[in-house]
């Protein structure tokens, strides 16, 4: 009879290890891949910040992804990334024109299933638009469709804002 309690007793509680165990470990790699996406996000923003401060038409371009499409304040929504790359060509034309600051401001962010996230963001900025020039001063709001890339790496997908 005590065998039987004790077999029933580890039955149990092998069980219930099992079922606290399993959810938590589950947990643990939501956790884990969470943040392995936000770290490549991270890497994006990272990659804008540099690329806006320095103008770089490529680095601003390498942003997007192919299909991507960016709708600013003045039509006609840049479609695909060549219209996006003669955009940024045309805007960093002036070599004059330099920008001092550049601060985006993540104020909500969500992951949807299967690589895609939806980011609203802030940002303020200062540029001149001349050498010698008074620096003005600028904000904005954008919200952005990001996509997670084969090779890990997130892009821009769609983009609207000011």
């Amino acid at each position: 009879m005590a065998k039987w309690r004790v077999l029933f007793f580890l039955v149990s509680l092998v069980a219930w290890a099992t079922r606290v165990d399993t959810p938590v470990f589950a947990q643990t790699q939501t956790t884990d891949k969470k943040a392995q996406h936000m770290a490549g996000i991270e890497k994006l923003h990272q990659r804008d910040i540099a690329a806006t401060l320095s103008r770089d038409p490529v680095a601003l371009t390498d942003l997007w992804t192919e299909d991507a499409v960016r709708i600013g304040p003045v039509p006609p929504a840049e479609v695909g990334k060549q219209a996006i790359r003669e955009s940024n060509k045309r805007l960093t034309a002036n070599k004059e024109f330099k920008v001092l600051s550049y601060v985006p401001e993540t104020k909500d962010f969500t992951f949807l299933d299967g690589g895609w996230a939806v980011e609203w963001r802030t940002y303020t900025g200062s540029f001149v638009d001349s050498s010698g020039g008074e620096a003005k001063h600028v904000r904005g709001t954008v919200l952005m469709v990001l996509k997670k890339l084969p090779d890990g790496s997130w892009k821009a997908f769609r983009a609207m804002g000011s």
